[in-house]
C-alpha cells in the first residue's frame, strides 16, 4: 500500500475507534508483522498462498466479530 503499511492502518483505524475485522493477507509473511497484528486485534493474518477453506474461516469469524 502507498504511504503506510497494513500494520500502520490497522492502528490509526483502531486509534480512531474504528471496529471493523481486519484480515491480513501477504506474500512477505514475517512473524514480527504477524504477531503484531494479531495482537493489535486482526482476525486473521493469511500467508499466499493459502487454502480457500481457511479464508472462508477467516470470513466466518469476521464475521461472527461484527455480531457482538
Amino acid at each position: 500500500m502507498p504511504k503506510m503499511s497494513g500494520i500502520e492502518l490497522q492502528q490509526l483505524l483502531v486509534s480512531q475507534g474504528v471496529r471493523t475485522p481486519i484480515i491480513f493477507i501477504t506474500a512477505f509473511p514475517q512473524d514480527t508483522t504477524r504477531t503484531r497484528a494479531l495482537e493489535a486485534g486482526a482476525i486473521c493474518f493469511l500467508s499466499k498462498p493459502f487454502d480457500e477453506k481457511v479464508l472462508l474461516r477467516c470470513i466466518n469469524k469476521a464475521l461472527e466479530y461484527e455480531r457482538r
